[in-house]
């Protein structure tokens, strides 16, 4: 049992953390100016300032800085529209209150609408940035309401510049099902949002972005293309190979994307990254046993966890490649299957999940865009 722990202790420490927590989210007060103080320096050099530590609020206010130095990627200058799921809680909440910030309209996706209102509620932006949210009912684990929320959000915001695919589960004890009978984690970390962003991209504007939250726990997954809903006997599921399979389709489908947006009319940028190891409500299928330690492991707060997600939604495409991976706002590499240098996982990973969701009997655009 002691050497079981400390096996599943250490392998945590590997893991990135998205998505959900209200109770240890605290909501920073802006401040008066979102001007850098240091507007006599080239954006290069303040971008390499950001680090680990570094919170969304100051990702902005470095974007920001005065003068020819601003480092927003157009459409933050322009007022533009940014869609983000799982936005009602944890590093969610603290990117939807950035982008408002940063002036963007922001459709806030989440699965329980009173919950996202009542988080607009809470949120204590200055300039009435709030008026800029729209709650978006949105549930990832059925297709159903992935078809009904871009069809709603077509109607109200006719076109978007930003998709930031957020949401997500971790490490659910047992082998569960969305509505389709995919299994869990992978039917919402990543065939939800697969098919959700699909859906989308014809809506989306030129010069867009689609940024994935992935996690370092790609680097323990594996992805058995014809089983990934671990149903046949000869493939067993466990919480954190399950997780660790859909934080690696993150990362494919990231760059799968890219691939196919490249060269096209809209020239639309697909990235993906790892936000830290955050102490959120993502803990609540950890082992009681192990509870105790979230404190030692979660070595970022929730605003210090949101700050890549900022980094690669607001930042100028200069400053990094289509398909890049992104950690503590720094290019990086994710592992060599996560890579995939010759493009056969993520090209058989995407044509597999779209024959899944064709037939569970949803119809995806014939073009990307």
């Amino acid at each position: 049992m002691i050497k079981l722990v400390a096996a599943l202790i250490g392998s945590i420490f590997l893991v990135g953390y998205q998505g959900a927590v209200s109770g240890f989210a605290t909501t920073p007060p802006p401040p008066p100016s979102l001007k850098s103080q240091k507007s006599n320096e080239t954006p290069n050099t303040l971008i390499s300032e950001l680090n680990k530590k570094s919170t969304a609020l100051e990702v902005l206010k470095t974007l920001n800085n005065q003068g020819d130095a601003n480092a927003l990627a157009p459409y933050v200058k322009e007022g533009g529209t940014v869609v983000v799921t799982g936005g009602n809680s944890g590093i969610g909440v603290i990117s939807v209150e950035t982008v408002a910030l940063a002036g963007m309209t922001v459709v806030l996706c989440a699965r329980n609408s009173e919950a996202g209102n009542r988080m607009v509620d809470d949120m204590k932006l200055t300039n009435g940035a709030t008026k800029n949210i729209r709650i978006q009912t949105l549930d990832l684990a059925d297709l159903t309401s992935v078809e009904n929320a871009v069809q709603k959000i077509v109607e109200e915001e006719g076109s978007i510049d930003l998709l930031l695919n957020n949401a997500g589960v971790m490490a659910t004890p047992q082998r569960m099902e969305t509505v389709q009978g995919f299994e869990l984690q992978l039917g919402t970390n990543h065939i939800g949002h697969h098919m959700f962003t699909r859906l989308l991209l014809p809506h989306m504007n030129d010069e867009g972005r689609v940024v994935t939250v992935a996690s370092s726990a790609h680097s323990f997954g594996t992805i058995q293309i014809k089983d990934m809903n671990y149903s046949r006997n000869d493939q067993i599921y466990t919480p954190w190979g399950a997780y660790g399979q859909s934080k690696l389709a993150n990362v494919l489908f990231a760059k799968g994307l890219d691939d196919r947006l490249k060269g096209t009319r809209k020239n639309i940028l697909s990235v993906s990254l790892h936000p830290g190891v955050i102490r959120t409500n993502l803990w609540q299928y950890m082992p009681r046993l192990l509870r105790p330690f979230t404190g030692l492991i979660a070595d970022k707060t929730v605003e210090q966890g949101a700050a890549t997600s900022m980094f690669c939604c607001l930042a100028d495409s200069n400053v990094f490649s289509g398909g890049d991976y992104v950690v503590d706002c720094k290019v990086s590499a994710p592992n060599d299957r996560g890579q995939d240098l010759d493009g056969r996982l993520r090209n058989a990973l995407w044509d597999e999940t779209e024959k899944m969701i064709q037939d569970a009997g949803y119809t995806l655009p014939v073009d990307l865009i």
